[in-house]
């Protein structure tokens, strides 16, 4: 009798432990579900938040922004979890109250500039297997990634030289009232004087008026009078406009630049975080004048020095201290260069005293190639293949800009030195960008030299963009992504533009290819 009730009690204890197995089998099926899960829910939230941050960058509001990371969650077969978007809402107009959007630890500190950030978080209700049977149907678990978009620090250098009103030479209207058809003078004849069609003193006063003729213009009125406009440049103030469009302030910054016989700050990275200063500084922009008596008397002396007005160097110096200046380390740094020819400007400073012709940058070929004393292309070494360093006598305004370009492109002292860089730069990214035929086909080439290259003006666009592209003036030819394209066409960080009217399209390209990168 007591063997049978020993027997009962082994039975009792294997279902026990049957019962006690199944739990622990249970709970370790459940657990591996859950963990999955987990990480499923990790992944998917870390692509929402680089979807949302990249919404953000574009300005879109949080809807839109929830709507995108909800929809990667989506892609990411997570397709039962709900995403909210947080973000710093001060500078957005309604706040305060804020809404349940924002989240203040993604504020900056006071005096601090702001941040892109983004943060989603995300809840999933992950269904059990086995913890139902004691009515444990599902377990919520949660997920958070924060974004970041690059916020902006952009520098917009743009050539302001006289040749920014030469669109009048040749559309076949007496834009002056003179009796004479596109009869830009100083240019045609290939001598510095007086531009008579294309007067940027009259175009920049006037810009602002009014149509006088129905049909003058490149538009439908009210465009302002061709006759009184200065073209190509109102074309890039138009472009820069939309430049500024795709900016999202206070997050992003934006200095203007612009260069002619020297360099000017318009705007520093300092006071353009919002869209009214900004706006008001390209609207001042204005084509220079020719450079007149003192310091140019070209007429007189037959020395062309103070009498050129592309200084591309000193737009570029100015453009580089900008990130100096006014540093920002987590932004990313950019610089967009658009000229209309090549370097012929250049002082031995940027302090130098303009009226002192000594100061100007001006190689004298005639002694070395028994030429004329001064030919064109005025006060720049005709090959643009050469490279000079300072120390030498035929150190050029090209010369001088291409230096330039290795102070805003080379890497920063923290970074490996490409052996093409003479020293540590602003590590920048650069985009540049070559205007109209006198970029690619100076008329300036003529007379006098053996040869002489009539694209100076994109030789040297090209090698600031390879500079600003990779940190590297001397990229080997293979990963050079201008090597064998013909003048006259897009390659790598460059973009060629034949008229002002290509001009939006090419700063449209250059805004889609700011990028978004990811913190936790």
């Amino acid at each position: 009798m007591k063997k049978t009730l020993e027997r009962g009690q082994a039975l009792v204890i294997i279902a026990l432990a049957f019962i006690g197995l199944a739990a622990f089998i249970g709970l370790a099926v459940d657990a591996g579900i859950l963990f999955s899960q987990i990480g499923h829910l990790r992944r998917a939230v870390d692509a929402a938040a680089l979807a949302a941050a990249n919404q953000f960058r574009e300005g879109r509001t949080v809807a839109e922004l929830t709507a995108s990371a909800t929809e990667f969650i989506n892609l990411n077969s997570v397709s039962t979890a709900t995403a909210q978007v947080f973000v710093c809402e001060d500078p957005f107009p309604g706040h305060p109250p804020y809404s349940p959007a924002h989240d203040p630890a993604l504020c900056p500190a006071p005096g601090e500039p702001y941040r892109k950030f983004v943060r989603v978080h995300a809840v999933l209700d992950v269904n059990l297997a086995f913890l139902p049977i004691i009515g444990w149907n599902h377990v919520p678990i949660q997920a958070d990634a924060t974004s970041e978009a690059a916020s902006v620090d952009l520098v917009l250098d743009i050539d302001t030289s006289a040749s920014q009103a030469f669109d009048l030479c040749t559309d076949g209207i007496d834009n002056d009232e003179d009796g004479t058809i596109d009869d830009c003078n100083g240019f045609a004849v290939n001598q510095i004087g007086p531009i008579a069609d294309s007067d940027p003193d009259n175009c920049n006063a006037n810009r602002f008026l009014t149509d006088d003729v129905a049909g003058d213009d490149p538009g439908p009125p009210p465009d302002g009078d061709r006759v009184d406009d200065c073209h190509p440049f109102e074309e890039v103030r138009d472009a820069s406009m939309q430049l500024l469009g795709r900016m999202y302030f206070p997050y992003d910054r934006m200095s203007i630049v612009t260069f002619a016989q020297t360099g000017n700050e318009l705007l520093s990275l300092a006071d353009g975080d919002n869209v009214i200063d900004v706006a008001n500084a390209l609207s001042s922009m204005e084509v220079a004048r020719e450079p007149g008596n003192p310091p140019c008397d070209f007429a007189a002396t037959g020395d062309p020095r103070g009498c050129t007005n592309t200084n591309t160097a000193e737009g570029l110096l100015i453009a580089g201290n900008e990130f100096g200046l006014y540093m920002r380390e987590e932004a990313v740094w950019i610089v967009i260069v658009l000229s209309d020819g090549g370097a012929n400007s250049a002082r031995t400073s940027l302090v130098a005293n303009p009226l002192d012709p000594n100061t100007w940058l001006c190689p004298n070929p005639g002694a070395t190639l028994g030429q004329p004393t001064w030919v064109q292309p005025f006060c720049r070494d005709p090959d643009g293949g050469s490279r000079h360093n300072p120390a030498n006598t035929w150190y050029d305004p090209d010369d001088a800009a291409r230096d330039a370009a290795d102070f805003v492109g080379c890497p920063d002292a923290n970074s490996p030195q490409p052996a093409a860089c003479p020293a540590p730069g602003q590590g920048a990214v650069i985009f540049t960008i070559g205007l109209g035929d006198l970029t690619v086909n100076s008329p300036a080439c003529w007379g006098g030299y053996p040869s002489c290259d009539a694209d100076l003006g994109e030789q040297l666009m090209r090698y600031i963009a390879g500079t600003g592209d990779d940190g590297d003036p001397n990229t080997p030819p293979a990963q050079d992504p201008c090597n064998g394209v013909a003048s006259g066409n897009n390659c790598g960080n460059y973009y060629f533009s034949p008229s002002g009217s290509g001009l939006r399209a090419v700063f449209e390209a250059i805004a889609s290819r700011i990028f978004t990168r990811l913190t936790h």
